[in-house]
């Protein structure tokens, strides 16, 4: 599966406003109200709800663009990564938020220099797991 479709599978799609795990104010697919742009929101006539799957798949596709050149940016060597390991680092971000990614500094290293056995433990004993363990598993296997 492509990164968009993953996220969209793990993140579901809702046209209405709902609170997310952690009781944040969340929209189509897993989007917080908090962190909405304004050129994400005018691509659905400046509202946050009802949002339409079609809009909801194209303000994806901006934040997704948005994310990747963030993430590339910060990990400039993640670019010479297989694309299933980019992927499962972009989601990482686009789930947690890049600052959130940012602080795996141990498994980011383990990443940059090939040692993803000891990155999956590492991500297996995070509280990111404890709290995600099925969307953590997936991007675990992702990294071959």
């Amino acid at each position: 599966m492509s990164l968009k479709d993953n996220i969209k599978a793990n993140e579901g799609f809702r046209s209405r406003v709902y609170k997310d795990s952690l009781g944040k104010d969340t929209v189509g697919y897993g989007f917080l109200i908090s962190a909405l742009e304004d050129d994400e929101l005018e691509l659905n006539g400046g509202f946050i709800e009802p949002m339409s799957e079609e809009v909801a798949q194209k303000i994806l596709n901006l934040k997704l663009f948005k994310l990747k050149n963030s993430v590339y940016r910060l990990l400039p060597w993640l670019e010479d990564k297989p694309i299933n390991v980019q992927d499962a680092i972009v989601e990482m971000a686009y789930q947690l938020g890049i600052n959130k990614m940012m602080g795996f500094v141990n498994t980011l290293e383990c990443i940059k220099i090939g040692d993803y056995a000891q990155a999956k433990v590492n991500l297996k004993s995070s509280l990111w797991a404890r709290q995600t363990p099925k969307r953590v598993e997936n991007l675990i296997k992702a990294l071959g």
